[in-house]
């Protein structure tokens, strides 16, 4: 992609909102506007070296869209769960708290069903399936009490979830995606490897 008229801005520091690669970018856009009694910079617009995409970052150094938490979670065997994960995270990238935190009570549901639990069952039978089936890591019961609970909260009343909400149910989720699926992932793997030599 070639950015018409792009041009050296000065160098900054971010990590990518669309593909996650932090990266220090000089190329981009400035706009000008009046504050203070004057005209200044206000506004920049930085591209990433590696998707080639925009951020904006306005004056108060609010970036847009903002950096994708979490790291992705290796050997999810179902492009839903997949796809809801990163669904997720998106919505916390754009200050869409609530939808990130209802999209991780989904994600209990998908996980369950993904892992054997049927369709169409309420919401407690999807968590119960997952705890009588082990899989709630030991200590995880109070993650997932939390998930459901701020779940439940964001789906069933009227109410924005923080910040530091959803942040906290996203890693709580990531930790619950990567003890179901990435450990014993790379457990095969290495049994694999060890097989073959």
């Amino acid at each position: 992609m070639n950015w018409n008229n792009a041009g050296n801005i000065g160098s900054k520091k971010y990590k990518c909102g669309y593909c996650g690669s932090p990266l220090a970018s000089q190329l981009g856009y400035t706009a000008k506007g009046h504050m203070s009694g004057g005209t200044r910079t206000v506004g920049w617009i930085y591209i990433c070296h590696s998707c080639e995409k925009p951020t904006f970052f306005d004056y108060y150094k609010n970036q847009t869209p903002g950096p994708i938490i979490g790291s992705p979670v290796k050997h999810i065997p179902k492009e839903e769960v997949e796809n809801l994960f990163n669904e997720a995270k998106a919505c916390f990238s754009i200050s869409a708290y609530t939808s990130s935190v209802m999209c991780c009570r989904k994600l209990l549901m998908n996980i369950s069903v993904s892992e054997g639990a049927k369709e169409g069952a309420s919401f407690g039978q999807y968590v119960t399936y997952l705890e009588e089936n082990n899989y709630i890591p030991p200590n995880g019961k109070k993650w997932v009490d939390s998930i459901r609970k701020l779940g439940n909260e964001a789906n069933h009343k009227i109410e924005f979830k923080t910040p530091q909400e959803a942040e906290r149910i996203l890693k709580f989720t990531e930790m619950l995606l990567r003890f179901i699926y990435e450990m014993p992932g790379i457990m095969e793997e290495t049994e694999l490897k060890t097989d073959l030599e």
